[in-house]
């Protein structure tokens, strides 16, 4: 089908037959070529007066181009005409990063001055307002129409919410609503139902059913970094542990979704860039890698899993615990069945001592735990888990030792052991030891008896430290000789931490021409095609060679299909220096991208 057949059925409402679009766009995109350029030199070197371009920013309608540059100032262009229509030098003390339009007629700005500018297109003389509340870099500004608030962030780790409708005497009414370590970007989708963060820890953080003015009460004191640390660590961290409830479905308002898969090559050390399709499907980011040699687009699903992933977790740990009691109920079985004089150290499992060459020496079985100096809870409900112990010697031991003779045979203990919890402890409890130096006696608490009968242990006594809160004395009688010390394990709960789910479609290696700057990519307005910065021009990604649209497809939802590379469209090459942004229009296939030196391109399709 021709192009103008295709337009005639469109303006005449008749549906598009099967592959028609995609032949058609396909012709489009891969016809894209630049056919204006703009760039004001100054100085040596050839660069501008207004330095590097570090974003680009359609009006909604589609008319207007304001560009953020590099040396505080603010260009405006005219998109059909391409001409420069106004410059606004001094709009910050400091770099300008983003340009985020509120309507037609009012956008604004963020700069490393840690403030954000509030302009009228009507009167460019003078800003309408300056916004003052981060104390650091501000990187991104995003706007919420289904709250009517102004969304900012930047390297304070810091997001605020302003309602720029209520305007006071001390200026605008704003909320600190999240806070995170390494906060990069923050996007919210056209719907304004979800929120996406990236950060410098190597994951997203998707928020589902976004609700801006109860987002503080509802992820206040939830440290995404600290939680994907105890996932990667398999290390059960109650700080970050308490906060499971954030990722069920039972929550309403403000549900969390890690990402955290992308390729084999890629470990995304830092996610620089963020970028959310028109119909709020997918997520594009661009990171780099550890070794900052690489640097990987990545398409990812945005739309939350069907499943309540902390229901999984917890029928999980069921059968795992489930599991563990039916093996101990057997190990029970066969302990009972097999005589004293063959146990003679028991974590649950039995060990013997055996000699093919010797008689065999087995020592009388340990007395019973109830007459054994041992710390115990005074509340059995209040059990924690040590991983750290600790012993406390009283003095008079400690002098003895100083004189105690090296051929003595009584066993030169502590006075008496206890332990305590860092907080940071394994995730699930091996319910099997093969001996003491197993990691099993990290994950329980054992008690320890007083090694010798100098130092015997009374409650009250002056000389002996005082034991932990909530823990008293049970006095018993010290062990003989050559009697081991006897371990009594107490049972714990088994932890389970939630895992994340599989989100990446598509992804593509990158340029790493420019290190150190931010490269902006962008989406269509029909969310066909990316552009992507690439060297000294841009390529054109699809997710297939037909130029289709992302799929959409309900079985995505329980079945994800392997990520798959992008496509490459087509790879043009029109500045002279490296690319750090794109934008397209959000009415045509028109296409800006601005370049370190300060040059701006158009491209359109050459039909």
């Amino acid at each position: 089908m021709s192009y103008l057949n295709w337009l005639t059925r469109r303006e005449s409402a008749l549906p598009p037959r099967f592959n028609d679009t995609n032949s058609i766009m396909k012709r489009i995109y891969s016809s894209v070529e630049p056919y204006q350029e703009w760039k004001n030199e100054f100085g040596e070197f050839n660069k501008s007066e207004f330095g590097g371009v570090f974003n680009l920013e359609f009006s909604p309608e589609g008319n207007i181009v304001v560009a953020a540059c590099e040396k505080k100032c603010v260009l405006l262009f005219d998109a059909v005409t391409t001409n420069h229509t106004h410059k606004i030098m001094e709009a910050h003390t400091d770099r300008v990063n983003c340009v985020k339009f509120l309507n037609n007629r009012m956008f604004a700005t963020c700069s490393d001055d840690t403030t954000v500018a509030l302009w009228d297109i009507r009167q460019l003389k003078r800003k309408v307002r300056s916004l003052h509340g981060h104390s650091n870099w501000v990187k991104n500004i995003e706007y919420s129409t289904k709250d009517n608030l102004l969304v900012t962030s930047g390297f304070d780790g810091s997001i605020f919410t302003w309602d720029i409708n209520a305007l006071t005497e001390q200026g605008l009414i704003y909320q600190k609503v999240f806070h995170t370590s390494g906060l990069m970007r923050c996007r919210i989708t056209p719907d304004g139902t979800k929120l996406v963060i990236c950060t410098t820890g190597g994951f997203l953080m998707i928020v589902h059913e976004l609700d801006l003015t109860t987002l503080h009460k509802d992820l206040c004191g939830f440290r995404p970094l600290i939680y994907r640390l105890m996932q990667m660590g398999n290390q059960y961290i109650p700080q970050a542990a308490k906060f499971e409830h954030v990722f069920s479905k039972k929550q309403k308002k403000n549900r969390v979704e890690l990402v955290t898969d992308f390729p084999d090559e890629d470990d995304a050390e830092v996610i620089l860039a963020l970028q959310i399709d028109p119909q709020g499907q997918s997520l594009l980011s661009r990171n780099i890698c550890h070794d900052e040699n690489s640097e990987w687009s990545c398409v990812h699903d945005i739309n939350e899993e069907p499943f309540d992933i902390t229901d999984q977790v917890q029928e999980c740990g069921q059968r795992k615990r489930k599991l563990g009691s039916e093996a101990d109920d057997e190990r029970s079985e066969e302990e009972t069945s097999d005589s004293p004089d063959d146990v003679h150290f028991n974590f649950n499992r039995r060990r013997r001592l055996r000699s093919a060459t010797s008689p065999r020496v087995v020592s009388p079985p340990p007395p019973p735990p109830t007459s054994s100096n041992v710390l115990v809870p005074q509340n059995r409900s209040e059990l924690f888990v040590p991983d750290i112990w600790a012993a406390e010697v009283t003095v008079q031991e400690r002098a003895m030792r100083q004189t105690r003779s090296r051929s003595s045979s009584s066993v030169t203990g502590y006075s008496f052991v206890y332990a305590i919890s860092s907080g940071v402890l394994p995730a699930t409890v091996n319910r099997t030891a093969n001996s003491s130096n197993n990691p099993e006696i990290i994950n329980r608490r054992y008690v320890a008896n007083s090694s010798s009968e100098e130092s015997r242990l009374r409650p009250g006594s002056p000389n002996i430290l005082s034991p932990p809160s909530g823990l008293v004395f049970v006095p018993r009688e010290p062990p003989t000789e050559h009697r081991p010390i006897h371990l009594t394990p107490m049972r714990t709960k088994e932890r389970n931490i939630v895992q994340n789910a599989k989100k990446l479609m598509y992804y593509i290696p990158e340029s790493n021409k420019g290190k150190g700057f931010i490269k902006e990519p962008s989406f269509s307005s029909d969310g066909r095609i990316i552009s992507s910065p690439y060297e000294n021009g841009v390529r054109l990604l699809g997710f297939s060679d037909q130029c289709s649209e992302y799929p959409r497809n309900n079985r995505l939802q329980t079945v994800k299909p392997e990520p798959i590379p992008l496509v490459v469209i087509k790879n043009i090459s029109a500045h002279s220096d490296v690319v750090l942004s794109t934008k397209f229009s959000p009415r045509e296939p028109l296409l800006v991208s601005g370049c370190l030196s300060g040059k701006v391109v158009w491209y359109h399709p050459n039909l």
